[in-house]
């Protein structure tokens, strides 16, 4: 599978907004993969759409930031600064889905699928609730570290 990944692009530089851009079509196949077969198109694309949202992926940042290393909330940190990320004035979520993104597409370009799988599955992302039958997948926003700049705390 791996072959048909053919990419001479080294993630360190890549700027924010392509890495965002390559996460989100990654996060958009995983997960269009992962219902598929168990709906109709319109609720596979309502699923899909609650976990690729700027709310999903913001609720999906903020579930993982503990998990993550100091070199992937770097990388968030910086698309969630930068000029991309703030394209819809200073909205929070936004900003939050674009450094998940980033992550995203830069754990891809890096090839290390499985630290891709390793998050997802702390989110139960993992076969992504295959026995759900139309119920919520929103997750309670439990108090995890803050990763929020200084100055975006002051605003």
């Amino acid at each position: 599978m791996e072959g048909i990944f053919q990419f001479d692009t080294k993630a360190d530089r890549v700027p924010s907004a392509v890495l965002a851009y390559v996460g989100d079509a990654v996060l958009e196949l995983v997960f269009r993969l992962r219902f598929a077969g168990n709906y109709r198109i319109s609720t596979i694309h309502e699923r899909v759409k609650e976990w690729t949202s700027k709310h999903g992926q913001a609720r999906m940042l903020e579930s993982l930031w503990n998990f993550l290393t100091e070199e992937e909330r770097e990388v968030v940190k910086r698309a969630m600064n930068s000029k991309a990320a703030k394209r819809y004035g200073n909205d929070p979520l936004y900003r939050k889905s674009t450094g998940f993104e980033a992550l995203v597409g830069y754990l891809f370009l890096k090839r290390d699928f499985q630290r891709i799988q390793q998050l997802l599955a702390v989110m139960d992302v993992e076969g992504v609730r295959k026995e759900d039958t139309g119920g919520s997948t929103q997750k309670q926003r439990s108090d995890k570290e803050s990763f929020l700049s200084e100055d975006e705390k002051s605003r």
